[in-house]
C-alpha cells in the first residue's frame, strides 16, 4: 500500500471523548487536530510527517521529541489506532479507537 491510497480526512472520536480530525497530505505530511470534548473544547494542534510500514501501518513522527502515533490501515476508508508493539486495542473496543475517511 503506497502513500496515495492514505491521503484524505480522517474523521471520529476516540477516547475519552475526544473529537479527532486528521489529515493526510500527498507530500508525506499530517494535520492532526484534536479537541477534548469534556476540557471546554480545549484544542491541539499537530504536525509532522508520516511514512508507511510494512504496507498497511501509517507512523506519525511528530515534529518535536515526543512519541510517535501509529496508526493501522484496516481498509480503504477507515484507520485504527495502535500501541508501539503494533497491537490493535481489544475486540470489544475497536471501533472506539476507528477514525473514518470522510
Amino acid at each position: 500500500m503506497g502513500i496515495d491510497s492514505v491521503i484524505g480526512i480522517y474523521c471520529g472520536i476516540l477516547p475519552p471523548y475526544v473529537e479527532t480530525i486528521l489529515t493526510l497530505n500527498i507530500n508525506g505530511t499530517y494535520l492532526l487536530i484534536q479537541t477534548y470534548k469534556e476540557e471546554q473544547n480545549e484544542q491541539e494542534k499537530l504536525r509532522g510527517t508520516f511514512q508507511v510500514l510494512d504496507g498497511n501501518i501509517l507512523m506519525f513522527i511528530p515534529p518535536s521529541s515526543g512519541d510517535n502515533i501509529l496508526y493501522k490501515v484496516r481498509d480503504g476508508n477507515n484507520i485504527i489506532l495502535i500501541d508501539s508493539f503494533g497491537n490493535e486495542p481489544k475486540k470489544e473496543n475497536r471501533e472506539n479507537y476507528a477514525l473514518i475517511k470522510k
